[in-house]
């Protein structure tokens, strides 16, 4: 009597355990994507010892340069570098050229990746794709993840799509954490 009992009553707690963590997962999952998104709603703001806007227009692209002490921010996303050339047209801006000795990044990713991490002697943001082209002592760290290194890495935010090409003299190294 007392087995179809708990038998019953150990199903419904699975169930509502199962229900809440379903719910937390979405709940987590939204929060993730929101992240990116309220990104690319928050102002981009370059800041700069020094400032050009450069004349020439090519495929309806205006090219702003700023140089000495460059910092850049939109939302969780953070730059400093030494030059910035911002690539901007009628849909907004599309392309950010930065280079430094090095270049920092850092950005919230999602909960998958978290927060990461970026020193590279240049980086090409192709704004519009989420696509980062790094290159020259390039290093990324995830405090989830772990750590990457090379000469050239490329990043897609969207698909989180990591590649990374060896140089003449030096490999590609990644460093897998151990999941607990």
């Amino acid at each position: 009597m007392l087995k179809p009992f708990i038998n019953h009553n150990i199903k419904q707690i699975m169930k509502n355990n199962t229900l809440k963590l379903l719910k937390i997962t979405f709940l987590s999952l939204s929060f993730s994507s929101l992240a990116l998104e309220s990104d690319k709603q928050a102002d981009f703001v370059l800041e700069g010892d020094n400032f050009k806007n450069l004349p020439v227009v090519k495929g309806g692209l205006t090219k702003i340069k700023y140089w000495g002490n460059v910092s850049i921010e939109q939302g969780t996303l953070k730059i400093k570098s030494d030059s910035a050339v911002i690539f901007n047209g009628k849909d907004g801006i599309s392309k950010v050229v930065l280079a430094g000795k090095p270049v920092m990044m850092e950005q919230f990713i999602d909960a998958e990746f978290g927060k990461i991490d970026v020193n590279a002697n240049t980086i090409d943001f192709m704004v519009k794709d989420d696509l980062l082209l790094m290159n020259g002592n390039v290093v990324i760290k995830s405090k989830v993840q772990g750590e990457m290194s090379g000469e050239k890495i490329s990043m897609n935010l969207k698909t989180k799509e990591i590649k990374g090409i060896k140089s003449e003299n030096k490999r590609v190294k990644l460093i897998i954490k151990p999941r607990n």
